[in-house]
């Protein structure tokens, strides 16, 4: 039995995420490593949110999923915008 995944609230929170200041070209720190965003936050296909980084001089970016807290303030803020 597969379940209905509501893309929605996902498009929502990211939204809500780059107006928090997670978006393209911004510089943010997570788990502890400061980052370069090269990407908008995206829905990953392994559920939460990610969003491509680079870290330092690297010329390579990677994937990194938001923490969990991050998308609940996200979250939070979509709910009473709604209320």
């Amino acid at each position: 039995m597969t379940s209905q995944v509501d893309n929605t609230q996902d498009k929502n929170t990211c939204l809500k995420l780059i107006s928090l200041g997670y978006a393209r070209s911004n510089r943010v720190r997570l788990y502890g490593q400061e980052v370069q965003l090269v990407s908008d936050p995206f829905p990953h296909q392994e559920g939460g949110i990610a969003i491509e980084v680079k870290q330092g001089s690297e010329s390579n970016s990677r994937t990194m999923k938001l923490p969990l807290s991050v998308l609940q303030i996200a979250g939070q803020s979509a709910k009473k915008r709604r209320a």
